[in-house]
């Protein structure tokens, strides 16, 4: 055998001898070798996974950012209205593919949640006036709830809301505003795109609906606080400080424009008779009888009524001439002496004067008026009481 023939057996033997062999090889690293594609498969998902985070990272930072900016402003506000009002701007302004803003507060007396307020991107006309059904699945469960696709969303029936018949909205975000247990509210967030909002979303708007219920329950402490140091307790009327600073205020609004202004005063007649005859039981409900009808007959928008101290009582009546102002007292009078307290069997009645002053005619100041209204308040007591006595 020549050296050529040598080398063409060699060769044809070797190659027999790898096919014969590979599937064994084969066979022998198959699980190694799955062990690495399945780590290459990872390692590929890892790196989409940190392409996407280092996508969404920023927004994320921007949002936290402005969420840290929002709770420190909310934090400074007391004022339910201003509450209300930079909670959904700053909403719409969070969330960019949003395209109204809608909050419903719970009417617990007649069980409704009614529309308070909406902040809009377009031209949209929002005719509801009520949540929909599916604010209430939030209010009753406390609950979030996000609908990434209205017209697919198995659990509730699109056909039948405003949301998508009237505003073709695709996206809801929907999270009631609670305190504790007690849902006082429900925001919901729209979209005319599909899936516009996320999970992270989701959090966002629960983190700043929380916010806000601190935030709220915080303003009612507040505004209790205030209005007990600005209200009598027994008939719920302004104090006297409160009573001066407004009708300085009004004063000052008369001489501007160049209006009149009565200011009265009234007494309960003989009152420490009544609380000798039949108690403090009685005579406090003398004192609060009275508020009540001082309240509505001279209460009217723009008049302020207070209780001066004791039984005695002041109000005033803007844009209010004398024989206007005349009338006013003179149907408060009446009034007081048709208020009847039953009080062990027995019908108790009691009666009260009045006096009055006018601006500018009498004085252009609180001090002034006064004077020349509790003159007047002599005057009618002096005469037999139970009647109205003014400057003139």
């Amino acid at each position: 055998m020549g050296p050529a023939l040598a080398i063409a057996f060699l060769a044809w033997f070797i190659y027999v001898y790898f096919c014969k062999r590979k599937d064994s090889l084969f066979f022998l690293y198959r699980p190694k070798l799955e062990e690495i594609q399945e780590n290459i498969n990872l390692l590929k998902e890892d790196i989409r996974s940190r392409e996407s985070a280092l996508t969404v990272l920023p927004q994320k930072a921007e949002n936290i950012a402005s969420l840290s900016q929002i709770v420190d402003r909310f934090t400074r506000m007391v004022d339910q209205e201003k509450i209300y009002d930079y909670l959904l701007t700053q909403l719409s302004k969070m969330f960019d593919n949003s395209d109204n803003v809608l909050l419903f507060m719970f009417n617990r007396t007649q069980n409704i949640l009614d529309l308070v307020y909406s902040c809009k991107k377009g031209k949209v006309v929002i005719k509801e006036k009520h949540g929909d059904f599916m604010e209430w699945w939030v209010l009753r469960n406390n609950q979030s709830l996000l609908i990434e696709d209205f017209s697919q969303d198995f659990r509730f029936n699109a056909a039948i809301s405003p949301a998508y018949q009237d505003r073709r909205m695709q996206s809801l975000m929907i999270n009631p505003i609670s305190l504790g247990d007690e849902v006082i509210g429900v925001v919901r967030i729209e979209s005319m795109q599909k899936k516009a909002f996320s999970l992270d979303d989701m959090r966002m708007l629960r983190i700043l609906c929380d916010v806000t219920a601190a935030v709220l329950e915080r303003a009612q402490i507040f505004n209790k606080v205030e209005e007990l140091a600005t209200r009598d307790a027994l008939t719920d009327l302004f104090l006297r400080d409160v009573f001066m600073y407004r009708l300085k205020e009004e004063l000052t609004r008369a001489k501007m424009m160049n209006t009149e202004l009565a200011l009265g005063v009234l007494d309960i007649d003989d009152f420490k008779q009544i609380n000798d005859t039949y108690g403090h039981t009685v005579g406090d409900l003398a004192l609060k009888r009275t508020a009540a009808v001082l309240t509505r007959i001279a209460g009217d928008s723009g008049n302020v009524v207070a209780r001066y101290g004791g039984e005695e009582f002041v109000f005033f009546l803007v844009r209010s001439n004398k024989d206007k102002a005349k009338k006013i007292a003179e149907s408060v009078r009446e009034e007081i002496g048709k208020v009847i307290i039953r009080f062990r069997r027995k019908r108790i009645n009691f009666t009260a004067s009045l006096g009055l002053a006018f601006f500018p005619q009498d004085g252009d100041n609180f001090l002034k008026l006064m004077e020349k209204a509790d003159g007047a308040l002599y005057r009618a007591k002096k005469e037999g009481k139970n009647r109205v006595c003014s400057t003139d």
